[in-house]
């Protein structure tokens, strides 16, 4: 949502000096996941427990965002509040300074690898290592890039999105984590 701010309140090449910031935290992450799947993958033991952990937080995800949907719900009575807070930062470093608060790509990257080396033979190794991390870095930009240029097109028309994006974080953190909790006895 950031990236959309940027792209409809500010202008594209701040966007991207914002997605320039973000992908080299995602770089960085997606190194530190793929060496973590290389534990979880000597120690299988681990994995359950990380799971159960895992579905505690989705659930505990859930409920915060059910809340503040509803909250902003009743103070805004339909209507949207528009903030005016303004970062300090440069675009760049407010990209690393978002990014580097979000943890959760670690541990997605770590599992989609662990689920990549059910396919590919001597997944970890350093070649195979360096295009998942090349592939995720690149792929994260071209959703971002997506984002601010779709949000750009089309931000008169972002009003429903806007005012229930809570509620939407909510459905989404709780089918994951109603999904790993299902998944937790196979």
């Amino acid at each position: 949502m950031t990236v959309a701010n940027y792209s409809v309140k500010k202008s594209l090449k701040r966007a991207r000096k914002f997605i320039n910031g973000a992908i080299l935290v995602v770089f960085i992450q997606s190194i530190l996941a793929f060496y973590f799947a290389t534990f979880l993958e000597s120690h299988p033991q681990v994995t359950q427990n990380l799971k159960l952990v895992g579905s505690v937080v989705f659930i505990l995800l859930t409920v915060f965002f059910l809340g503040k949907g509803i909250q902003n719900f009743i103070d805004s009575k339909g209507e949207i509040k528009k903030k005016a807070t303004k970062s300090k930062l440069k675009p760049f470093l407010h990209g690393i300074f978002i990014s580097g608060l979000n943890v959760f790509p670690i541990p997605y990257y770590a599992f989609v690898s662990l689920y990549l080396s059910a396919f590919i033979e001597d997944f970890f190794t350093n070649l195979v290592g360096l295009a998942f991390v090349v592939g995720t870095t690149l792929g994260t930009f071209v959703v971002f890039m997506g984002y601010a240029y779709l949000f750009r097109t089309i931000k008169h028309k972002v009003t429903f999105f806007i005012k229930n994006i809570n509620f939407i974080i909510a459905i989404i953190t709780g089918l994951i984590a109603v999904f790993t909790i299902y998944n937790l006895n196979k």
